[in-house]
């Protein structure tokens, strides 16, 4: 249910004109028809024609995605409002007749072949997909290079306005001040307030100068005077991590989605192609090309 309600979101964010009573009414439809009305305890009755039965309610619950399921079961009383909601404004909507509207029915047509497709594909390539473990070990082992983890390091600063004032700091912190405290008192980065800390950082994540500096320096050093745009810094390495290959079982989900996504785009790809072989396909290149064409110079000459 909630996958319909995806699709026909995405649907509706493609048409230009979009009454919500529309787009609500045609959601409500397919709600409606998710979930049967079986089930004797009436849990909310909507003017003495619709019911909301205990059962539906739970059906409709339980077939959110388990994140849902979770916030709604803490809110169930909201749900059922939502779900009056859907029946009233639905009811509303076919009380207007919206379901003979023209736009409703070309909506109903894209969303009718959109989610034909999604469960032709879900059955004819999704459910026939399957990663081995041993194919998940094999792609690791030709892949290690993709695994390892690049060398990190994690460094705090000190950045004031002046090259006279970052001095001043530097004498200080020669003469036993404690990094943390002078950051906190005199740095005017925002970092200042957890002692300068910058966090780790791989290259290519700060400013050149700053990583040059930390880059060339051991654990529990501290920088000379570095100058970037944003002022004048001192850096005091913390932690350096080196290059470390992944082990499988941290990366095992990320290779198995990888290798499904693979998988899938081929059988799809030969889905279609046998598809195409056993349909009789003919196009107007004429036409085609001179619409090509037509567009082309609709462009400006500066695209």
């Amino acid at each position: 249910m909630y996958e319909t309600i995806v699709i026909l979101s995405n649907i509706m964010k493609n048409f230009k004109h979009k009454s919500h009573i529309v787009i609500l009414g045609l959601l409500a439809i397919f709600l409606a028809g998710c979930s049967g009305k079986g089930g004797k305890e009436v849990l909310a009755r909507i003017d003495q024609k619709d019911v909301i039965t205990l059962k539906e309610f739970n059906e409709r619950i339980s077939n959110l995605p388990p994140r849902y399921q979770d916030i709604v079961s803490k809110n169930k009383k909201q749900f059922l409002d939502e779900l009056i909601v859907d029946k009233l404004l639905y009811n509303e909507a076919t009380s207007q007749n919206l379901e003979r509207d023209p736009e409703v029915k070309r909506i109903f047509e894209e969303a009718k072949k959109k989610i034909l497709i999604a469960r032709l594909l879900k059955d004819e390539i999704d459910d026939k997909v399957t990663v081995s473990d041993e194919e998940i070990q094999d792609y690791y082992n030709a892949n290690r290079e993709k695994f390892t983890q690049p060398e990190v390091l994690r460094a705090s600063h000190i950045l004031v306005k002046t090259d006279k004032e970052a001095n001043e700091i530097l004498a200080e912190l020669s003469g036993g001040r404690n990094f943390e405290d002078l950051a906190r008192a005199r740095s005017i980065d925002p970092t200042a307030k957890v002692g300068g800390d910058i966090g780790y950082f791989a290259r290519g994540q700060l400013v050149p100068e700053i990583e040059e500096a930390a880059f060339d320096m051991k654990a529990g050093e501290i920088s000379g005077v570095v100058k970037t745009q944003f002022g004048y810094h001192i850096v005091k390495l913390t932690e350096r991590k080196k290059p470390r290959a992944q082990e499988l079982s941290e990366v095992r989900d990320n290779i198995r989605q990888t290798l499904e996504r693979i998988k899938k785009r081929q059988v799809f790809n030969d889905y279609v192609t046998d598809l195409k072989a056993k349909s009789k396909i003919s196009i107007n290149k004429e036409l085609l090309e001179s619409i090509s064409k037509g567009e082309d110079s609709e462009k400006s000459p500066q695209e």
